[in-house]
């Protein structure tokens, strides 16, 4: 970002850009309201703007390929109330929504297998 502002990724694993920086008790609660939120199924990219006084939050939010838009809009809402009661002073929430992938994070339902005989 430019002199007059900075710029702080919150995605894990990813370097902080920025002089300013964001205290890592804000980053790790605005994580936790995103991942914890009922109707996200992956979070992508963070990341906090800094200009003066003013922050603004964006967020890559995943969802599944059959979730209804009404409930996207309704989680979208949820997840700005969440981030605002967590962190008052962020002046602007923008969140992308987007299409999850397959977790990978989890077994194979067995219910899916189907294993066949020889014939």
């Amino acid at each position: 970002m430019s002199a007059t502002g900075d710029t702080t990724s919150t995605t894990p694993g990813a370097p902080a850009a920025g002089s300013a920086g964001v205290d890592p008790r804000e980053a790790a609660a605005i994580r936790e309201v995103l991942v914890l939120t009922p109707g996200v199924q992956s979070v992508g990219e963070v990341v906090i703007h800094r200009h003066g006084a003013e922050s603004l939050v964006t967020a890559v939010l995943g969802f599944g390929p059959s979730t209804p838009v009404t409930d996207v809009v309704a989680v979208l809402r949820e997840v700005k109330a969440g981030i605002r009661a967590a962190m008052p002073s962020i002046s602007a929430i923008v969140l992308e929504p987007d299409i999850a992938g397959p977790r990978d994070d989890m077994d194979t339902p067995t219910d899916v297998i189907v294993i066949r005989g020889a014939d």
